[in-house]
């Protein structure tokens, strides 16, 4: 049985989530202030950045493995890693200066994408496209 790389990312989410959790404390994503719900979902739509950035530098590698150097396709993958790291850096800067909704919503703009990419993903592996 093949394991499917979706699963290993998806767990990669809930250890990352996990983690941000458990050290998260006073020093966490959120300014000391903010309440326990907003450092929960900071932490929730750090753990899926962190997730689609593990996914694409996986989906990048196997490319490179695979296909070899695709300029095209390599650079897109690149630029879509620093999008989201970008993203989530400054939205968790942003919680944790005190500006709770401008960091919460740069992290949704950039788990949002990368929600619906995993579930059309997901989808595709249970119901093949038959190319014939």
């Amino acid at each position: 049985m093949q394991i499917s790389p979706l699963l290993l990312v998806f767990a990669a989410a809930i250890v990352t989530f996990v983690l941000l959790q458990a050290f998260g404390g006073r020093q966490g994503l959120t300014a000391p202030n903010a309440g326990k719900a907003a450092q929960v979902v900071a932490a929730l739509l750090a753990s899926i950045n962190i997730a689609g950035v593990v996914g694409l530098v996986w989906f990048a590698a196997g490319m490179l493995a695979n296909d070899g150097v695709m300029v095209i396709e390599l650079s897109i993958c690149a630029g879509l890693i620093a999008m989201l790291v970008s993203l989530t850096a400054c939205g968790v800067l942003l919680a944790r200066r005190g500006i709770s909704g401008g960091g919460l919503t740069l992290l949704a703009v950039g788990s949002l994408p990368t929600l619906f990419v995993y579930a059309f993903l997901v989808y595709l592996d249970f119901n093949p496209i038959d190319w014939r």
